[in-house]
């Protein structure tokens, strides 16, 4: 006789190393969004400034911030495997969450470039420099982004979808990950940080109802 009861979602477990990535990757995430110093594009001259007064520490942040783009990339991936029966979501998912952890980190490494920036004398030149590709090129990085928060929303539905997390679970983490998108640049720390803290609850508490299984 046929069982009316439906069949368990099968969960490939994950392993050791992403367990560590899940957790730690957020942790570096917000670290580099509390050290460096984040862009402001109504501001440029000012955020020079501070970026020239605080060097080292802004250095420090938004290295972290580019190294947690790679480890996010990388978390990212192993969650859409715990999805990839749901093809249609875990596709997009995949290459948007990709896309948008690769934003980041052009964006991080354009910190870093406009910390060594800030130094240079001619401050006018480089407050045009960065209004005309704030404006033009720059759009590029801003639809990666957007990509970004596209892809971290489908893999937060296919998992609750397939029943690897909670629905609260998925909300987390998809909500961390828009916000760490979104406020990759600045010019609001809090914003940036906000993100990296969800997301860290969200794997957590993911990582946990995986265990209770």
């Amino acid at each position: 006789m046929t069982s009316t009861l439906e069949t368990p979602v099968h969960v490939t477990k994950l392993r050791q190393t992403e367990i560590v990535l899940l957790v730690a990757a957020p942790v570096v995430l917000g670290l580099g969004r509390a050290l460096l110093v984040p862009f402001d594009d109504q501001r440029w001259d000012h955020m020079l400034t501070d970026m020239a007064g605080n060097f080292t520490r802004s250095a420090i942040g938004w290295s972290l911030a580019l190294l947690a783009a790679g480890l996010l990339t990388a978390t990212g991936l192993a969650l859409v495997r715990l999805v990839s029966d749901q093809a249609r979501l875990a596709v997009p998912a995949t290459i948007g969450v990709v896309t948008g952890w690769a934003g980041t980190a052009a964006i991080a490494s354009g910190g870093l470039v406009m910390g060594d920036m800030a130094k240079s004398p001619d401050r006018k030149a480089m407050v045009d420099v960065l209004t005309g590709f704030n404006e033009g090129n720059g759009n590029t990085v801003f639809f990666m982004v957007l990509a970004g928060v596209v892809g971290s929303i489908l893999l937060a539905v296919a998992l609750a979808r397939g029943g690897v997390a909670s629905k609260g679970t998925a909300v987390l983490i998809g909500a961390g990950a828009v916000i760490s998108l979104v406020g990759a640049p600045g010019p609001l720390r809090p914003v940036a940080i906000t993100g990296a803290v969800l997301l860290f609850a969200g794997h957590v508490q993911l990582l946990r109802g995986l265990r209770d299984r």
